[in-house]
C-alpha cells in the first residue's frame, strides 16, 4: 500500500493515551506504549484567545456585532475563561467550551435575558456543590447576582 502524499490523520485524546482514573472521561483507555509510538507527532491545543473566540461569536451571532452586543459577547468569554482556570485549578468540575458559549449567547437572544439563558445552558449542568461559585463568576463579569449566589442563599 503506497500512502498518497497528502494523506494526513488527526486523532484527539483528552487523556494523552494515559487513560483516566478520575472519571471525567468515562470510557477512555490507556494506549499502550507501541501504539502511542506510530504517532509522530503529539502537540496540545489550548482555548483560544479572548479575541479570536470572539471573533468567533461575533461570526456566528450577527446581532451581536454592535458595540453593546460585543461588550456583552466578551463578558461571556470572561466567564467562560474563569471557569476553565476555575477547572484547571480544581475549584469546579464542569467547563464552558467555546460550544457552550455559542448556546449561551443563542438562549439570550430566545430568551432576552443573559442571566437566565446562562442558567439554562451551562449552571444547570453543573454539580449542586459549585453551583455559587460559578454564580461568584459571572457576577464577577457581569455585576448581577444570580439566584445561586452565596449572597442570595437563606441559612
Amino acid at each position: 500500500v503506497k500512502q498518497n502524499k497528502y494523506f494526513r490523520l488527526f486523532a484527539t485524546a483528552n487523556t494523552i493515551g494515559l487513560g483516566d482514573t478520575t472519571g471525567l472521561y468515562t470510557g477512555t483507555q490507556q494506549i499502550n506504549q507501541a501504539q502511542l509510538d506510530r504517532w509522530e507527532i503529539v502537540t496540545s491545543l489550548n482555548y483560544l484567545s479572548l479575541e479570536k473566540e470572539l471573533s468567533i461569536i461575533l461570526a456566528k451571532n450577527k446581532k451581536l456585532n454592535t458595540p453593546e452586543g460585543k461588550e456583552i459577547a466578551t463578558n461571556m468569554i470572561k466567564v467562560a475563561n474563569l471557569t476553565r482556570k476555575g477547572f484547571i485549578s480544581g475549584d469546579i468540575s464542569t467547563v464552558m467550551s467555546p460550544r457552550t458559549v455559542l448556546n449561551w449567547c443563542n438562549n439570550s437572544e430566545i430568551f432576552n435575558d443573559t442571566g437566565y439563558a446562562f442558567r439554562v445552558t451551562f449552571l444547570n449542568k453543573c454539580d449542586d456543590a459549585e453551583k455559587n461559585i460559578i454564580a461568584e463568576y459571572y457576577q464577577r463579569c457581569f455585576g448581577d447576582e444570580l439566584p445561586e449566589s452565596l449572597v442570595n442563599i437563606q441559612i
